[in-house]
């Protein structure tokens, strides 16, 4: 088994109350693994990767 370089388990995040950006989204990443965030625009890929990189808070 591989060990895991990124693990992201239930995040979510909001900028108003009732209106979910990213909602309960859970993925890993191996090592030597291809990952790509794919979605229309305004489903939160950015600010998923907002959110691992530190730049956002859930």
């Amino acid at each position: 088994m591989s060990a895991t370089i990124v693990e992201i388990k239930n995040i979510s995040k909001s900028f108003t109350k009732n209106n979910p950006v990213v909602n309960d989204v859970s993925f890993d990443v191996k090592p030597d693994e291809i990952f790509a965030l794919l979605g229309p625009s305004g489903c939160g890929k950015t600010t998923t990767l907002r959110l691992i990189a530190g730049f956002e808070y859930a």
